[in-house]
């Protein structure tokens, strides 16, 4: 699902530097979107993020909207310039969260379900929202551990599960079953 393809990840910490970096093992492009002049994660995940040619950075930008196809999968991200106003529409197919401990969802409000703190509620047991294709993965949706060894496993998890059905769904129906029991 995510080989191919653009993608995104918000956030601005070691979180997301090392989501971002992970992910364009898959994805032709990473976009980082983040709201501040400058990253708050450590220099040398920076630079790491900063070197790859795959990653776009995107500094004083929010998000204002995720919209899907007519497939109901997501298809793109409209952000909008923190500085000048303006608004970008990203094309993109997967969304990925690596947020601090204060989770930044208020831009989802409304699209993704959440609990009364703002933590974005995924399928128990995975990072999968009610909305094909978007992900929450780290401090956007852990509520007790919120580290960024968390949002890097639970990125992982994210970027892993498509492959992961795409692959039991090839097996014969007794093999299948097998897998994932």
């Amino acid at each position: 699902m995510f080989r191919k393809v653009p993608l995104a990840v918000i956030g601005g910490g070691d979180s997301a530097m090392e989501e971002a970096l992970f992910l364009t093992r898959y994805g032709i492009k990473v976009y980082i979107i983040h709201r501040r002049d400058e990253f708050r994660g450590s220099k040398i995940m920076q630079k790491r993020a900063l070197d790859n040619p795959k990653i776009e950075v995107l500094y004083s930008h929010s998000t204002l909207e995720a919209y899907g196809n007519e497939k109901g999968r997501l298809a793109g991200l409209k952000v909008q310039d923190l500085k000048s106003n303006d608004i970008k529409d990203l094309q993109i197919n997967g969304l990925f969260f690596a947020i601090g401990h204060e989770p930044a969802s208020k831009s989802l409000k409304g699209q993704l379900k959440s609990d009364a703190d703002g933590y974005i509620l995924t399928t128990p047991g995975s990072t999968k929202t009610r909305i094909d294709g978007v992900y929450a993965a780290g401090d956007v949706q852990d509520k007790k551990f919120r580290q960024a060894i968390t949002a890097a496993g639970t990125g992982e998890s994210s970027a892993s599960h498509e492959d992961y059905v795409a692959a039991v769904s090839a097996l014969p129906a007794e093999s299948a079953v097998a897998a994932t029991a």
